[in-house]
């Protein structure tokens, strides 16, 4: 029996939502957080999971758990807001390669990054790291996204943000759907009709379900505020494009279900002014109309605030602007 890997000293759990702590693995677990001890008795090898009351901003907490006949104290933990930013490279594009000065960078002790364990190898912040508080050394290594979307929700007042940076470059949505909703649905198109990224020799993550087992399970079912999802240029081939809307429903529907938060408000950004075509402007479409389609979803267009025809545009600081305030005008946060 051991604990889900995000349990860390410095983390973030999501205000005003349950705070669920969880593992994987049979035998008991122990939980004492907030001067209550709950605990549970899992029979089978899968996900054990214990459920404490939602809590206002505030921190720092202690949180003892026994889990698997060992012991540990998590030190350091607050609550606060708390986004998952997840999709493919235009997520994982970092500040050191971001417009921003490093000497703007700032120290802030209530912003914290956590980067989930991607197939890639050789990613800078990974869960050894656990949670990253923001320091101007480590900033650059930080997904761009993440760390101004963060700042601007500092600026703004939040006390605290944790960041989860849950992506892979050149990933396609399918691999984000549990396989088991998706083959055999009418989505599931032939491979010849699929965009080449699917067929790149190295891609390993580019099948159904396989970025949702690898990755994404590992964060179920933390609490979260908020989701920016950036994705969708691995999914430009024509037919792709004409169902790339019903695939995003079917990933929201998805990830919502298994987090148990059928609200979780989700930032879909319309991919950037990379090229033109039919393809390539069908996803766009689709990602600005999702927020007409599926009830809390906001669609946030970046290609009159990025570079053209760069597949993944260095002036990301006009674009996080744009997301906190689309999260701000939904009063999501």
């Amino acid at each position: 029996m051991k604990l889900g890997e995000i349990f860390r000293d410095h983390m973030v759990l999501q205000a005003n939502k349950p705070v669920r702590v969880f593992g994987d693995g049979k035998g008991h677990a122990e939980v004492t957080f907030m001067g209550k001890t709950l605990t549970c008795d899992n029979d089978t090898d899968g996900k054990w999971v214990i459920e404490f009351p939602a809590m206002p901003y505030g921190g720092p907490y202690e949180m003892d758990v026994v889990c698997g006949g060992e012991h540990a104290v998590i030190h350091d933990i607050m609550v606060g807001e708390v986004i998952l930013f997840s999709g493919q490279s235009n997520i994982q594009f970092r500040m050191v390669e971001e417009i921003t000065d490093p000497k703007d960078y700032v120290d802030d002790d209530m912003m914290r990054i956590f980067v989930s364990e991607s197939p890639e190898a050789g990613e800078p912040l990974s869960p050894r790291d656990g949670w990253v508080r923001c320091a101007k050394e480590n900033v650059p290594e930080w997904s761009a996204l993440a760390y101004l979307v963060s700042l601007e929700a500092r600026n703004a007042g939040i006390p605290v943000v944790g960041a989860v940076a849950c992506s892979q470059g050149a990933s396609v949505i399918q691999s984000w759907i549990d396989e088991k909703i998706f083959l055999g649905s009418p989505l599931d198109i032939p491979s010849e009709k699929l965009h080449h990224d699917w067929k790149q020799p190295g891609y390993i993550w580019n099948r159904p379900g396989m970025l949702y087992h690898f990755m994404l399970e590992r964060l179920i079912p933390y609490s979260f505020g908020n989701v920016v999802w950036y994705q969708g240029e691995s999914n430009t081939s024509i037919a792709e494009s004409e169902i790339y809307g019903d695939l995003l429903g079917m990933m929201i529907d998805n990830w919502r279900a298994v987090f148990h938060d059928e609200k979780l408000p989700f930032a879909v950004v319309v991919i950037a002014d990379f090229r033109e075509g039919e393809d390539w402007e069908g996803v766009q479409k689709a990602q600005e109309d999702a927020q007409n389609h599926i009830d809390g979803v906001v669609s946030v267009k970046s290609g009159d605030i990025s570079e053209k025809r760069m597949i993944h545009p260095v002036t990301k600081w006009r674009l996080a602007k744009r997301i906190f305030s689309a999260m701000r005008d939904k009063h999501t946060i």
